[in-house]
């Protein structure tokens, strides 16, 4: 598959569809461009169906949740392809448990088919042997969610790398499992996850079915020693976050800050529903900072309705002198209480 370009005065982007490598500048090569004129990823929720029950999901997903319908996906991907910019470059399928939809399959076709890299996260439950071969050649890469490494099954792991699928783990990262972070990111687990292509760790946020109780605390040591561990990469598996920990990386002061980005949610990606809502973040709640796609086209939404939120996230009001403080856009505004470094 030929590479994605996109170009203009100040904003550049290049991306391999075969192995999912992507890059981006501004003006020269140095700069770092403010926005993307068009999203070059787009993360949609198919589902918000899921039967494991987790105490965490932010977004309370029950067996009976809704579903996207495959007509109302595809006239998603027809509303995300602009005439000038063209696609997004990628597609993150969420939820909900994207597995337990019955059209999956059609739905992954249906990206690819537009030339759109797919990629879904997963509890794993419902992956067997035949289901990963028909996986084969239809995503660029699958995350498994996890709270801890007693949920980690590596048997689906290597049932997906047989294959030539591409394995994630998404860790769940909050006080009752931040023991276990230090320890991934001291490499005491790379045997155990050697089958992985990364580890990316998900800050728990209080929302849906999870409370306050068992966020990560700022004044925590072993907060710090994660971090010194992960900066000095003893792990030999590749480590990763979510926006929400770049503050928290950056303030951290020894992880250098030009492979962090900040969040790129409404900037450079964009969230959808299963009802066809678009927000900037899939952590916005319902009407907040959202448009739904049946009544406005999503040009629209992306180059107007957007606006005024990314003013209001321009505007770093943190009072914090860190190193990174030039490629930082301070505390998240949906969760104050994980901006762990924020000052005002």
């Amino acid at each position: 598959m030929e590479p994605m370009y996109r170009h203009s005065s100040d904003y550049h982007f290049l991306g391999y569809r075969e192995n999912g490598f992507t890059v981006r500048w501004g003006k020269t090569l140095p700069e770092n461009p403010i926005r993307a004129p068009w999203p070059e990823l787009a993360d949609i929720s198919v589902s918000n169906r899921c039967s494991k029950g987790c105490d965490f999901c932010y977004r309370d997903s029950r067996p009976d949740g809704a579903l996207m319908s495959l007509q109302d996906y595809e006239f998603v991907l027809d509303s995300l392809t602009s005439p000038l910019w063209g696609t997004p470059f990628q597609i993150a399928l969420g939820g909900g448990e994207p597995l337990e939809h019955p059209q999956i399959l059609d739905i992954l076709d249906a990206t690819r088919r537009r030339g759109i890299v797919v990629n879904f996260t997963t509890n794993g439950l419902a992956l067997d042997a035949s289901l990963a071969t028909a996986l084969k050649g239809r995503v660029g890469a699958i995350a498994l969610s996890v709270a801890a490494l007693s949920e980690y099954d590596g048997a689906r792991v290597r049932l997906l790398s047989s294959r030539g699928v591409r394995a994630h783990l998404h860790f769940l990262l909050d006080q009752n499992s931040l023991g276990e972070a230090v320890e991934i990111a001291c490499g005491k687990h790379d045997g155990l996850l050697q089958d992985l292509s990364g580890v990316v760790f998900l800050t728990r946020k209080p929302q849906g079915r999870s409370s306050l109780e068992g966020l990560l605390r700022f004044e925590d040591p072993r907060l710090n020693e994660f971090l010194d561990a992960v900066a000095s990469t003893y792990s030999r598996i590749p480590l990763g976050f979510d926006a929400c920990a770049v503050p928290l990386l950056l303030h951290h002061g020894r992880i250098d800050p030009q492979t962090i980005d900040a969040c790129e949610c409404g900037f450079f990606s964009v969230y959808i529903d299963e009802n066809l809502e678009v927000r900037p973040c899939s952590f916005s709640k319902s009407g907040q900072n959202g448009w739904n796609l049946r009544d406005v086209d999503f040009g629209t939404i992306w180059e107007e309705r957007f606006a005024d939120y990314r003013s209001r996230q321009s505007a770093d009001l943190c009072s914090r002198s860190c190193p990174g403080r030039a490629h930082c856009r301070g505390k998240c505004p949906l969760f104050p209480e994980i901006s762990f470094c924020y000052q005002s």
